[in-house]
């Protein structure tokens, strides 16, 4: 054994360090198989079930996915070699296909990180209310769509809570958050828009609801600023991602995760398996 695998590798000119990684994994694989059969297993009792065993049992042993697919490479051409030198009847390694690599998730910001650095933002002597205001909400998974709620949707429960009520969920900022947000709040009372979140007044002496780019502008100064390290800067979207993947790796229920972002389950579950964590 290996049945002149090992000098075929050296006659099609194989290095010494590649026959040596071969001579590995195939003694690997028959002393699986003579671990699960308690005795030396000949050729032709070998199956496609037994290579595709032997694969799983390095999954479960924690070897990454390429190192798996490369031994599967492996044996493969050791069992095209027996089948060609009339060895065995069948070639079984050559339907087994390789495991495709689960993609983990492009994760930009951590919810974590983006939640540390809040309190730093709410003390910043050089931000705006506004800016303070935009990124407590991003925090809370706000779209550009939900910064458009009208002055009539806040209540103020008490001094240091403030209930907003969007479309479809309402969001309470506590404490430090709220304290900021009715100072925000207070500051719009003269100006005749009913938006919280405006555009600079317009000539009829309204305001109209935040545009998208007023919303960027503010997350990328905090992203200079407190995240300069990072390839992207700052927008709604990294951040609403950011949010879900936490509230999902606190094993939260999907049905609970929707009704925090203001989705349904289904959105959720979709989203999740496109980042390949479902």
């Amino acid at each position: 054994m290996p049945y002149g695998f090992l000098k075929h590798l050296e006659n099609k000119g194989y290095s010494q360090d590649t026959i040596q990684s071969y001579e590995k994994v195939i003694k690997s694989f028959f002393g699986y198989l003579s671990y699960v059969y308690k005795k030396d297993v000949d050729l032709i009792e070998i199956s496609p079930a037994d290579i595709k065993k032997y694969l799983k049992e390095q999954l479960n042993r924690k070897k990454s996915i390429p190192t798996i697919n490369k031994e599967l490479s492996i044996l493969k051409t050791f069992f095209n070699y027996l089948w060609e030198k009339n060895l065995i009847a069948i070639d079984h390694a050559v339907k087994i296909k390789a495991m495709n690599q689960i993609k983990q998730p492009t994760v930009e910001y951590d919810y974590i990180e983006l939640k540390k650095v809040l309190p730093q933002v709410l003390r910043n002597p050089n931000y705006t209310l506004e800016r303070k205001s935009i990124y407590s909400l991003a925090l809370k998974g706000f779209k550009t769509a939900d910064y458009r709620f009208r002055k009539d949707d806040v209540n103020f429960i008490d001094n240091y809570r403030v209930k907003i009520a969007l479309r479809n969920r309402e969001i309470i900022l506590d404490g430090e958050e709220a304290v900021i947000f009715r100072q925000y709040y207070k500051s719009l009372i003269s100006e005749e828009t009913e938006y919280v979140f405006r555009t600079k007044k317009i000539k009829n002496g309204g305001g109209g609801p935040v545009q998208v780019m007023t919303i960027l502008y503010h997350l990328r100064k905090i992203s200079k600023d407190y995240f300069p390290d990072h390839d992207k800067p700052l927008n709604l979207m990294l951040i609403r991602k950011a949010y879900l993947i936490n509230l999902y790796q606190q094993k939260r229920p999907l049905q609970e995760i929707a009704k925090i972002l203001g989705v349904n389950d289904f959105s959720v579950s979709c989203y999740l398996k496109r980042l390949n964590i479902r």
